[in-house]
């Protein structure tokens, strides 16, 4: 009975270790908004989502799926949409490419962004030399588009 009751207390002991070095370990899942075009960026978009999965980084994506895009004539429902997205989430990644214009969205999901005190994380697009002007310029940090630098922005 002493030999038994010895082991039941060891293992209740062993889970209790290893379930508090797993809690201590675990990477927090991370609350990330994307802002990119339904359109033109789309490509951009799934290739980032790709790297976190690929490289088994937690998240929860705030993003609005390419495949729900809405009305873009309705400016005024779009914005309570985007802050809706982005309220909950804690870093905004901006796909910084040479086409994106001043003009678009991607400029009022900054604007909201900001408003909201989201930090502001502009990726660069491999063999890009720069990035647009507002964009920079709104930015907490500017990352390549490779994972290391995904990994850092994410911490």
């Amino acid at each position: 009975m002493n030999t038994l009751l010895k082991l039941i207390i060891g293992g209740i002991t062993t889970k209790l270790v290893v379930d508090r070095y797993r809690k201590q370990n675990k990477t927090p899942q991370r609350r990330i908004f994307i802002s990119h075009s339904w359109k033109k960026g789309s490509d951009d978009y799934i290739s980032l989502i790709n790297k976190l999965n690929n490289a088994d980084i937690p998240f929860y994506n705030h993003s609005i799926p390419i495949d729900r895009a809405f009305d873009e004539n309705k400016k005024k429902e779009l914005e309570k949409i985007f802050r809706r997205q982005m309220v909950y989430c804690s870093k905004v990644f901006v796909l910084a490419t040479r086409g994106v214009k001043k003009n678009t969205f991607v400029m009022m999901e900054i604007k909201i962004a900001k408003s909201l005190k989201k930090e502001i994380i502009a990726v660069k697009p491999h063999g890009q030399k720069g990035i647009p002007d507002f964009i920079r310029k709104n930015s907490n940090m500017i990352i390549s588009n490779n994972i290391n630098s995904i990994k850092k922005a994410l911490k």
